[in-house]
C-alpha cells in the first residue's frame, strides 16, 4: 500500500514538473512584440549630416529616430521606436508617404552578429 501511494505521488510530481517545463518552453517560444523598427532610408538629396537626417526622419515618422550609419550619401540606417507590429507598420507607412525628401524606405532585415 505504501509503495503504491509513493508511486502515485511520484507520478503526480513528474506530471507537475512536465507541465511547468512545457509552460516555460511555450513562454520562451512566443515571439516578442516589436519595440523598435530598423529602417534603411534613401534620401532624395544626398547628405552626410547624421543629425539633420535623424531630424528629417523623426519629423516624417512622428517618433524620435536614432541614426545608425550610412552605406552611401543617399542610403542611411536608422532606428525608430514603436510599440507592436501595427504601430511599427504605421511608422513605416508615414515614412513611405513622404516622396519628396525620402525616395525609398525599407525594413533593415540584415542579419546581425552578436558577439559575447
Amino acid at each position: 500500500m505504501r509503495a503504491e501511494a509513493a508511486s502515485k505521488r511520484m507520478r503526480r510530481i513528474g506530471l507537475a514538473v512536465s507541465c511547468l517545463a512545457m509552460t516555460w518552453l511555450a513562454a520562451c517560444a512566443a515571439p516578442l512584440p516589436e519595440t523598435e523598427l530598423r529602417v534603411l532610408v534613401k534620401l532624395a538629396q544626398p547628405s552626410s549630416d547624421s543629425a539633420a537626417i535623424a531630424r528629417l526622419v523623426s519629423n516624417r515618422a512622428g517618433v524620435s529616430a536614432r541614426y545608425l550609419g550610412s552605406s552611401s550619401l543617399t542610403w542611411h540606417a536608422l532606428v525608430l521606436p514603436c510599440s507592436g507590429t501595427s504601430d511599427c507598420e504605421a511608422v513605416l507607412q508615414r515614412l513611405r508617404a513622404d516622396r519628396v525628401a525620402i525616395e525609398a524606405v525599407e525594413r533593415d532585415e540584415r542579419k546581425r552578429i552578436v558577439t559575447p
